[in-house]
């Protein structure tokens, strides 16, 4: 069964495109595609509409292989693709999400969209970054996102100093710090240490339903 990863490559070479032409028609570098197709990363809902432009096609292909003229249309359900909740000591602990057995989680979450093929939810700790993030909060974490590939802003996890922490990375000239979006969390901005263990870039979250009344 193909995935969203062979079906881009795959109309992308029906229309005899290199990465770095369709990174040219839809906007996201040819690194950022070559991740889609290799099944990293998936495209965001503005770049799934520029592929179905781009190759004549539809969304739908793109993500389920459905086609207008398939005979299994009306009998189509989408399956969502679950991630474990992982504690912080299998964060740490863990060499990679596929080492943590599934009798050892307790709870799996939804995917969203950004989601890697190893990216796992992390519950919020603290207030260094409401109301953006607040205690509690399930937070994605795609360990595939190198380090390097963290732009300012961009939230990470890592372990410093014997703690899991929750920051947007801010990178000025040689030097790389952790910041809280929290203006009142004190210390607001600490330097991110050699020594620290990088444990992946915030993708997405999952809000649970609640009642109103």
């Amino acid at each position: 069964m193909s995935s969203i990863g062979t079906r881009i490559k795959s109309l992308r070479k029906s229309q005899k495109l290199t990465l770095k032409q369709l990174s040219a028609k839809i906007g996201p570098s040819d690194v950022a595609i070559s991740q889609w197709e290799n099944d990293v990363n998936v495209p965001k809902h503005e770049h799934l509409n520029s592929l179905a432009e781009t190759f004549n096609t539809t969304i739908d292909y793109i993500m389920y292989g459905i086609s207008e003229t398939s005979d299994n249309v009306k009998d189509y359900r989408p399956i969502t693709r679950m991630l474990p909740v992982l504690t912080y000591i299998q964060c740490g602990n863990m060499t990679n999400v596929r080492s943590i057995q599934p009798h050892e989680v307790d709870r799996w979450l939804p995917a969203p969209p950004e989601a890697g093929k190893n990216s796992f939810y992390l519950i919020c700790q603290g207030i260094s970054n409401s109301p953006e993030f607040n205690d509690g909060d399930f937070i994605c974490i795609d360990p595939d996102w190198t380090l390097d590939c963290v732009q300012t802003g961009e939230m990470i996890v890592v372990f410093q100093d014997d703690e899991a922490t929750f920051k947007a990375l801010v990178r000025e000239f040689n030097t790389l710090y952790l910041k809280a979006l929290n203006p009142n969390f004190q210390p607001n901005i600490i330097p991110l240490k050699e020594n620290a263990l990088y444990r992946g870039k915030y993708v997405g979250k999952f809000t649970p339903s609640k009642k109103f009344l």
